[in-house]
């Protein structure tokens, strides 16, 4: 593949510092030659695919602002946002708006409720990803005498993301936990709207008028929320030495 066809979403891109011999092939590759992270796949008995490996992050991130403008044209398609003249005299009654079609409401509730898990799936990504191989974390877990050391593998699989983005990674960076900053309140209302998203309540399934809170409700006066997951991953990468490739050609 020509370097011209780079992806920013691909993982990994460097080149050779010197001159290389494949031992299978025997095929000569010259220093500066680029090296790309592949994942070949099986696609049936004949026919196997080889892919780019792809950054998790960089393509959550990509689909959560891509599901998140789709949103957008729906919503500007169907009008609901149009002021209405004709009620501005009558100012004690709410005037009544709806979608073109039961379809278009729903392609613009499934865009968001995308646009938000994705960016959510794409801190979880981030956050992992930075955590060393070799990187031991002590905690008071279970106990508060006892310190409990965990490898990279129990950290992503038992703590939170809060105590991941809080402790784990101001320790891995030695930077200071982003927990008083305007991003770390950004992650937190990300969390809590795809938290609702996950763990539906009952009231989500019943007819509901104005005054009764449901996940609908917030899915239509949410804010872009793509961009409170990029805000608390750019706080940490400021404190990287060597930073994601796709970080510095996100679009």
């Amino acid at each position: 593949m020509d370097d011209n066809k780079n992806d920013w979403r691909m993982q990994l891109i460097t080149s050779l510092a010197e001159d290389w011999t494949s031992p299978w092939s025997g095929q000569t590759a010259p220093k500066g030659s680029q090296i790309t992270l592949c994942s070949v796949i099986k696609l049936n008995k004949k026919k196997n695919l080889t892919i780019a490996v792809p950054n998790a992050t960089a393509l959550c991130l990509n689909i959560s602002k891509r599901s998140w403008k789709l949103s957008r044209e729906i919503r500007t398609k169907s009008g609901i946002d149009k002021s209405q003249k004709s009620q501005k005299s009558q100012k004690s009654q709410k005037s009544q708006v709806s979608f073109e079609s039961y379809s278009q409401e729903f392609d613009y509730i499934e865009s968001v409720m995308e646009s938000i898990v994705m960016a959510f799936t794409a801190m979880e990504a981030f956050v992992n990803e930075v955590i060393p191989d070799d990187f031991k974390y002590h905690t008071h877990r279970k106990s508060e005498i006892i310190i409990e050391e965990m490898d990279k593998t129990q950290i992503e699989r038992w703590l939170s993301i809060e105590e991941k983005f809080s402790t784990v990674l101001p320790e891995i960076l030695q930077t200071p936990s982003p927990k008083k900053l305007r991003c770390w309140q950004g992650f937190k209302k990300l969390k809590k709207i795809r938290d609702r998203i996950i763990h539906m309540k009952a009231a989500d399934r019943k007819s509901s008028g104005p005054e009764t809170p449901t996940l609908w409700h917030e899915l239509f006066n949410v804010e872009p929320l793509f961009s409170q997951a990029k805000d608390i991953i750019d706080y940490f990468v400021k404190s990287m030495e060597s930073k994601p490739r796709w970080h510095g050609e996100y679009k």
